[in-house]
């Protein structure tokens, strides 16, 4: 099922790119996608961690919600660079983390560097990430731990 969900993937992924339409072009890609995927497949990559289908439905519920979260921070952040009295004080906080799977801390440390106004400098920091903010409103919006709570509901936590 991994393997067939893989190559319909890249199937996929690589039309969209390609936009091709002729059929020898279409076989070619076909071919290169299903070589892709054999390689894949006999290298044991295609395992939980890499294809963790069991989340997928509570990683598109976390996507509208980080979505609208992207653009509200993009507007503060507009407001900021655009508004001569807002004020941008830069500081780096530890933002705390508990999450055990990889694909979920890869999921928080990259929610946290597309929303913007943080990025997320270093995740090897003991305790939890580094993160660079904009402002002081950003880093507390971190430390209440909203984003993160809800990354820990698509690894299957609480």
């Amino acid at each position: 099922m991994r393997f067939l969900i893989h190559f319909v993937t890249l199937a996929a992924f690589w039309w969209l790119l390609s936009g091709q339409t002729r059929l020898f072009l279409l076989m070619c890609g076909l071919v290169v996608c299903l070589g892709t995927a054999v390689i894949s497949s006999r290298m044991a990559l295609l395992d939980e961690e890499s294809q963790p289908l069991g989340m997928l439905p509570r990683l598109l519920a976390f996507a509208p919600w980080l979505f609208w979260q992207v653009l509200v921070s993009n507007w503060d952040v507009v407001k900021r660079v655009w508004t001569p009295g807002l004020d941008i004080e830069p500081r780096i906080v530890k933002a705390p983390v508990t999450l055990k799977n990889g694909f979920a801390q890869a999921t928080y440390a990259n929610s946290i560097t597309l929303t913007p106004g943080t990025v997320t400098i270093d995740t090897g920091a003991e305790g939890g990430y580094l993160v660079h903010a904009l402002h002081g409103p950003a880093a507390d919006g971190l430390l209440t731990g909203d984003m993160h709570a809800r990354v820990e509901r698509v690894e299957g936590g609480a």
